[in-house]
């Protein structure tokens, strides 16, 4: 188990917006963060679960951030 599964989505969103993403809406369970020139990343959020490896994973590359660059930040 590597340390992507183990990412909280409400602290992927804190080190997102570190990263320059705003918090655009939030419609029902998920956020959706938006950042000029990249279009918007959407963010499930479930009260104290760990998002999915592969969830997390796909949100980072939708957002262009390596997985070190966020852990810098994380």
């Amino acid at each position: 188990m590597g340390r992507m599964a183990t990412l909280q989505a409400l602290r992927l969103i804190r080190a997102l917006v570190r990263l320059g993403w705003t918090v655009d809406r939030i419609a029902g369970s998920h956020h959706v963060l938006t950042k000029p020139g990249r279009g918007h990343v959407t963010v499930p959020v479930r009260k104290g679960a760990t998002l999915r490896e592969g969830t997390a994973r796909s949100i980072l590359r939708q957002a262009g951030i390596s997985e070190d660059e966020f852990f810098e930040v994380y």
